[in-house]
């Protein structure tokens, strides 16, 4: 297990095709001792298959999708 100094999460639902900029702008950055955790929160959209491509060699990035979308089900309580 590498040890990271620092740790991301993105929290996406419906936006994969930002992702990219998203993505990019991480790998450029000087420092790259970092993970990324990417939560999708059941997507209705191709958005997790987006991101699912992009970051498919870079195995800083941890990809997880939600069975029910938390968001919707939080505010309609």
């Amino acid at each position: 297990m590498k040890n990271y100094k620092i740790s991301i999460l993105i929290a996406n639902y419906n936006n994969g095709h930002f992702f990219k900029d998203c993505y990019d702008s991480l790998i450029n950055q000087t420092l790259q001792e970092f993970e990324v955790v990417v939560l999708d929160d059941c997507s209705s959209d191709d958005s997790f298959e987006v991101i699912q491509n992009i970051i498919k060699k870079d195995d800083r990035f941890k990809l997880f999708k939600n069975d029910q979308d938390l968001a919707k089900q939080i505010l309609s309580e």
